[in-house]
């Protein structure tokens, strides 16, 4: 198996285009917010029903920009992680 850096830089990994939220909070929050959603455009009068889906598109669209920044942000913490794990510790360090 390639390493994942190779995988990366030949663009054969997309860690991105696999995202599946597993947690099972997430699903039912989602699923609970999708039907107060539908429950809620049920009640707009004709008139407002566009603007409201219009409204919650754009909100949407910056969904993938939180993703962007909280993948990096991640993968910073863990890299910090792994610099940490290969300094020696305080007390075997030479006086």
């Amino acid at each position: 198996m390639e390493k994942i850096l190779e995988q990366l830089y030949k663009g054969e990994l997309y860690p991105y285009s696999t995202f599946q939220a597993t947690i099972e909070d997430f699903k039912e929050n989602r699923d609970k917010a999708f039907t107060s959603y539908s429950s809620f455009l049920e009640k707009l009068p004709d008139s407002l029903k566009d603007e409201f889906i219009q409204l919650i598109d754009t909100h949407l669209e910056l969904l993938p920009y939180e993703l962007e920044q909280n993948f990096i942000d991640g993968f910073r913490i863990g890299a910090r992680m792994m610099t940490e794990v290969f300094q020696s510790p305080i007390s075997e360090e030479p006086a």
